[in-house]
C-alpha cells in the first residue's frame, strides 16, 4: 500500500479508522503491542486533526495506515483460509 499524504487521502484514512471494526488489542509488529485499539486511534486521528499538514505529524498518518495494512491484511488471510478449509487435508477419493 502506498502512503498518501494528501488531504483527501488523510480524510478517507481518518473517515476509514473511525469506522473500521476494531479488536480490543493487536500485535502489529514483533515489538509493536497495542493494547487499547480504540485509544490508540484516537490518539493519532487527534494528532492528525490538530496538527495537519505538519509534516513532523506524518507518523500519526503512518500509523494509521500500518494498522489498516494489518487488519486489512488479516481479513484477506482468514478469507483465504476459510475458502481453502474444505481443501486442505482432504483425502483422495477411493475407487
Amino acid at each position: 500500500m502506498e502512503y498518501k499524504y494528501d488531504e483527501e487521502s488523510v480524510n478517507a484514512l481518518m473517515k476509514w479508522a473511525e469506522n473500521a471494526q476494531l479488536p480490543k488489542e493487536l500485535q502489529l509488529s514483533e515489538a509493536e503491542k497495542i493494547v487499547n485499539l480504540r485509544q490508540y486511534v484516537v490518539a493519532n486521528i487527534n494528532d492528525i486533526k490538530a496538527h495537519y499538514p505538519d509534516e513532523f505529524y506524518n507518523p500519526a498518518i503512518t500509523r494509521l495506515y500500518r494498522l489498516k495494512e494489518k487488519l486489512e491484511g488479516e481479513s484477506i488471510q482468514e478469507r483465504t483460509i476459510s475458502d481453502s478449509a474444505g481443501q486442505i487435508g482432504t483425502p483422495p477419493a477411493s475407487g
